[in-house]
């Protein structure tokens, strides 16, 4: 372990937590070396909502660089001295911090990504079989993305349809989720496809001959606590659409500091009140079908100056 670490939280003090977790050890390399003796370390995740990114470049200040590994994960080390962190990748908002690298300290810089599309347009098909293949399947087909959700019926299970359509999706360049249902015997079916500016993709999902219902909303669960870990009861938590940038429903923590939260599927702001307490603000990724844990920690309020 090494001595004297601190830690950066990007965007905000508030912590998201996934089902999916992730790992602490990395084997990034960089796109230099360090040959100071004297050297720190600098370790962190990148995440989108719950799911950690692989394959993300880290650039410390354009000299050198890391890349995270399945879970996330990414770790450099580096000659004591200033150095701006920036993450850049197809699909998601730049995101910088500057950190000061010390000899023997271990600094931790997670970073919490969010999805932006671009003013370009791209194109994607959709096809949709049983598990292993076969013929298409008449569903329902939903695609999400830059704060808009759009259905249709396929009836020959693809899109486009050779009867009614010629084109696909045609879309805003950027990431797009896709859930289909509504397909007599089978289960639901997910995907995501990255869509280049006028470039093509194809989304191929096989469902299995079983139940099984992928949820249209998604929820958020965690806790409230102070920083001595204590919960706090009674605190208020609401959750604006980071779209419309409206409050769409609040909840109160319950005795043990508690809070559960069915949403639509899309992006928001959680901002969290207790009496006696800062207010607290994080981002939440709703997805289909999913649970988004969140533990927040409020800090006590400050008195006011005399």
């Amino acid at each position: 372990m090494q001595p004297n670490r601190r830690t950066f939280i990007q965007r905000s003090s508030l912590v998201t937590a996934g089902l999916l977790g992730t790992a602490s050890t990395t084997n990034a390399a960089g796109a230099a070396s360090v040959t100071s003796e004297e050297t720190g370390h600098v370790e962190g995740t990148i995440t989108y909502g719950d799911h950690p990114l692989a394959d993300i470049d880290v650039l410390f200040s354009d000299e050198y660089s890391a890349e995270t590994d399945g879970s996330g994960s990414y770790e450099r080390d580096l000659e004591p001295g200033w150095y701006t962190l920036t993450v850049a990748a197809d699909g998601y908002a730049t995101e910088t911090q500057t950190i000061e690298v010390t000899t023997d300290e271990t600094v931790t810089v997670d970073f919490g990504l969010e999805r932006e599309w671009g003013p370009g347009e791209g194109e994607f098909d959709v096809y949709v079989t049983e598990v292993g293949g076969g013929p298409t399947l008449e569903c329902l087909v939903t695609i999400y993305g830059n704060g808009e959700e759009h259905s249709v019926v396929a009836p020959g299970g693809t899109i486009p349809d050779g009867d009614k359509w010629e084109r696909g999706f045609v879309v805003p360049e950027g990431w797009w989720e896709i859930r289909v249902s509504g397909i007599d015997d089978y289960g639901d079916g997910y995907d995501e496809v990255y869509v280049e500016e006028d470039g093509f993709t194809r989304s191929r999902i096989q469902v299995p001959d079983e139940d099984r219902t992928i949820h249209h909303n998604g929820w958020v669960t965690g806790t409230v606590t102070d920083d001595a870990d204590e919960p706090i009861p009674e605190a208020r938590v609401t959750v604006i659409d980071d779209t419309t940038r409206t409050a769409t429903t609040t909840a109160t923590t319950s005795a043990d500091g508690e809070f559960t939260i069915e949403l639509d599927h899309g992006e928001y702001m959680m901002v969290v009140e207790a009496d006696g307490y800062e207010p607290g603000r994080t981002d939440a990724v709703v997805r289909f079908g999913r649970l988004t844990e969140q533990h927040v920690t409020l800090e006590p309020q400050l008195p006011e100056s005399l």
